[in-house]
């Protein structure tokens, strides 16, 4: 975590701050958000919202008593203290990449991802000084089981990092487990509600909707006062206008909409106006990452978060090379100057540069070994390869990281056995029967 000491850039004036504030009410009032979870809507018709089957229609005064109970800022705990960071204010945390389901490197080309190449990237995020969080879903380790792959990630995460990291939200049960195995590292339910322990990035379905999966995810996160980042996720010209106006009038009401949802579950629990705002290319209709589009609607996005005071989190380096080659570069830089300049204060795809040509070469004495991103081709067609950049394994890890291995396989890894069994109803969660939780490094270790 670092201090960006930028004044923020701001691309609108006030006049037109106002403009898409109203627009954005005028979205919730008018046209109504759907959110596909029945308990949302009990949640939204006990608050007095007027409600058509699933679609909430929101009263401009009822979004801004809301959001006014938005902690401004607020920490998130780590296993190693040292690494705890404050997300709001001028603090800036760069998280991983998430979500790609898929994996290139220079021997087997691109393949799909395995629960090996989650955990070196685990490894390599503690091992890079420039990232904060461990991140969610690095990438999706289709070697598992759908149904408990999501324990193996986070045991990951708890395993090989001692940062902040990301929970599961693709359902209900993804994110009630997260919150169980956080709270058996953190001593208890009650040590991370006081202070939260996970992020949970929940994405909008875009346009103007919440799934009833995503929904799921975000009650249980907001009942347990863990932040939820309200993302939505729009593609100029496909899920919102191709103008960037009516774009970030839509953006402002999905977020604020989700939030509100989280300040009725929980009054004061913190959470994110998230963003993933790009347009599309209206020649071919694919997406297109790292555009002028996309880094100025991050500016404008972060200054409407600004003006609700809420914390804000961005995109990242995104990029819409497929290699890491100087478009990469460019497009990547291009975002992450304008996150700077609109002071983003927590990036998700922080290292990301399109389909990630990274080697990742487990050998034997070295388990964990980057030698080098493709530079590009030399005039025999051959790949050309940087020299060696990061060299780490199992010994350089900070201390206290190892040593936890047996209590965490005592305590945790039972889940990924036995996580569907778990679920029977009537039986007793094994999470629930631990005695007490894993202290923290300094604490059993002495590091």
């Amino acid at each position: 975590m670092w201090k960006n000491t930028l004044k923020p850039y701001d691309i609108l004036d006030k006049e037109q701050v106002q403009q898409i504030h109203a627009h954005a009410m005028l979205i919730l009032q008018e046209i109504g958000v759907d959110f596909l979870h029945p308990k949302a809507i009990d949640t939204f018709r006990r608050a007095g919202l007027r409600i058509e089957e699933n679609r909430v229609h929101f009263e401009p005064a009822f979004v801004e008593e809301q959001i006014k109970k938005v902690p401004a800022t607020f920490q998130v705990q780590a296993r190693n203290p040292k690494n705890t960071v404050t997300i709001g204010g001028d603090h800036m945390v760069n998280a991983p990449v998430y979500g790609p389901p898929f994996i290139t490197d220079l021997d087997r080309g691109r393949r799909g991802a395995t629960i090996e190449d989650f955990t070196n990237f685990d490894k390599m995020a503690q091992a890079t000084p420039q990232i904060h969080c461990a991140g969610g879903t690095i990438v999706e380790p289709e070697d598992l089981p759908l149904e408990t792959r999501h324990l193996d990630m986070v045991y990951s995460h708890i395993r090989w990092t001692d940062m902040t990291f990301m929970g599961s939200v693709i359902s209900e049960e993804n994110a009630r487990d997260s919150i169980e195995m956080a709270s058996i590292v953190f001593g208890g339910r009650a040590e991370i509600e006081k202070t939260p322990a996970l992020l949970a990035l929940v994405n909008v379905n875009s346009p103007l909707r919440y799934d009833d999966r995503m929904l799921g995810s975000l009650l249980e996160y907001a009942a347990a006062n863990q932040p939820v980042i309200a993302t939505p996720f729009l593609m100029a010209g496909a899920m919102s206008p191709m103008g960037l106006a009516g774009t970030l009038a839509q953006q402002t009401a999905e977020a604020l909409a989700g939030i509100a949802l989280i300040q009725l579950v929980r009054p004061g629990a913190p959470c994110i106006y998230g963003s993933f705002l790009t347009n599309i290319d209206m020649q071919s209709g694919s997406p297109a990452f790292g555009t002028p589009e996309s880094a100025m609607g991050i500016l404008a996005s972060a200054q409407m978060a600004r003006h609700y005071r809420i914390p804000f989190r961005g995109g990242g380096a995104l990029t819409s090379s497929k290699s890491p080659d100087a478009q990469a570069a460019y497009e990547s830089r291009r975002r992450l100057a304008g996150e700077r300049a609109a002071g983003v204060l927590r990036e998700i795809h922080h290292r990301r540069g399109g389909p990630a040509n990274v080697r990742m070469d487990p050998g034997q004495g070295d388990p964990f070994r980057r030698r080098g991103v493709r530079h590009g081709w030399d005039p025999r067609g051959r790949a050309r390869r940087s020299p060696p950049r990061l060299r780490a394994h199992d010994a350089a890890l900070p201390h206290g990281l190892l040593p936890a291995v047996d209590l965490l396989d005592r305590e945790l890894r039972p889940l990924a056995t036995h996580g569907l069994a778990d679920r029977r109803p009537g039986r007793q969660r094994e999470m629930e029967a631990a005695p007490q939780g894993l202290r923290r490094p300094g604490d059993r270790f002495g590091g």
